[in-house]
């Protein structure tokens, strides 16, 4: 691994909380819209809260504010005005979805019952909320029909999931395997398992344009890299961080641009468009993407710690979406990089 030159704009707000969770409002992009509002929920302080914030400009706005009782454990959004939060309550364990009005205003809408305890980490599609927890239940809920459609039970604790095509889950365990679920077949026996060692899974990823193509954190601060065609062997695994990776992400736009962020406090990019030559076509004209090829473990790869170097206190969460980075963890500072290589 060696560092780039990466231009950027960074901006930062103190929110006098630790973050668990940060994830942008998705956008509509049939009338060019702009990322601009992104959601945070805090833990560990005494002070802990679901926020909204604008973050268009240079200066980070807040525009609501919830308090909650309870460390928030999982965040994700269903549409672009709706989401839902996990957490460790355990005294009530559930998700709550929350709606984001005109005025952009939080609004509680509603609540799914979980059979974890302690929620450890949540997804969703359009269709689909998939939820995760320390007593190994995955679940997963219809927002439309206002129930559960799919459970399966894991004998270890789930760290994390990711939705998978269109109709399965992937789960990351303690024991550092990642299991695809297909909610389609009832049971607690996954399709497939992608397993390396012991080491616990802390983050997955899928390939916004090859899906195939499978990231996952671990707690020892590697990434691995799959091809959920072979899931013999990993195709490639890096040692980009000193400590755990808390999440892994490859960006939308920029799909062969992964990005991950870490309790040794750096938030990576990782440049794999820079090796696009290093691949070559699928059948009817497809371009391999670099992350595919046999090569890619044998090749240095351009990295670039968008906070800097000072930065030691862990990134918790993080998100991307048009280039521009919104991150938060125990520094209790809400960050927004915006990249200027456009």
């Amino acid at each position: 691994l060696y560092t780039i030159k990466f231009e950027f704009r960074m901006s930062s707000k103190f929110v006098g909380e630790n973050l668990s969770c940060v994830k942008w409002a998705p956008i509509c992009y049939s009338v060019l819209d702009k990322v601009s509002l992104c959601v945070t929920v805090g833990q560990e302080s005494s002070q802990k809260s679901i926020s909204l914030w604008n973050c268009s400009s240079e200066k980070i706005i807040l525009e609501s504010k919830v308090p909650i009782q309870c460390n928030g454990t999982g965040l994700s959004f269903i549409s672009n005005r709706t989401f839902c939060v996990g957490t460790d309550d355990a005294s009530n364990p559930a998700l709550q979805l929350w709606d984001i009005t005109p005025k952009n205003e939080l609004n509680d809408v509603g609540r799914f019952e979980t059979r974890n305890k302690r929620t450890t980490h949540v997804s969703s599609t359009e269709k689909f909320i998939a939820s995760v927890g320390e007593e190994g239940h995955l679940q997963v809920y219809s927002p439309s029909q206002e129930e559960e459609v799919y459970s399966a039970q894991c004998d270890l604790c789930l760290n994390t999931s990711q939705f998978y095509l269109s109709d399965c889950v992937l789960v990351g365990t303690a024991a550092g395997q990642v299991h695809n679920f297909d909610t389609r077949q009832p049971g607690d026996q996954p399709a497939c398992t992608l397993s390396s060692d012991l080491v616990s899974i802390l983050g997955i990823a899928v390939h916004t344009t090859q899906p195939f193509i499978i990231a996952n954190s671990r707690s020892d601060g590697s990434l691995l890299i799959w091809d959920n065609r072979n899931i013999k062997f990993p195709l490639a695994t890096f040692a980009g961080h000193a400590s755990a990776i808390w999440e892994v992400q490859f960006e939308q736009e920029k799909s062969d641009n992964l990005y991950t962020c870490s309790e040794d406090g750096q938030l990576l990019m990782w440049n794999g468009a820079a090796l696009s030559g290093v691949g070559g076509l699928l059948g009817g004209g497809g371009k391999v993407s670099p992350w595919l090829t046999p090569e890619i473990s044998h090749q240095k790869m351009d990295v670039f710690n968008l906070l800097g170097s000072d930065n030691k206190l862990s990134v918790n969460s993080f998100d991307v979406l048009q280039g521009k980075v919104v991150c938060g963890g125990v520094r209790q500072t809400l960050f927004c990089v915006d990249s200027c290589d456009e």
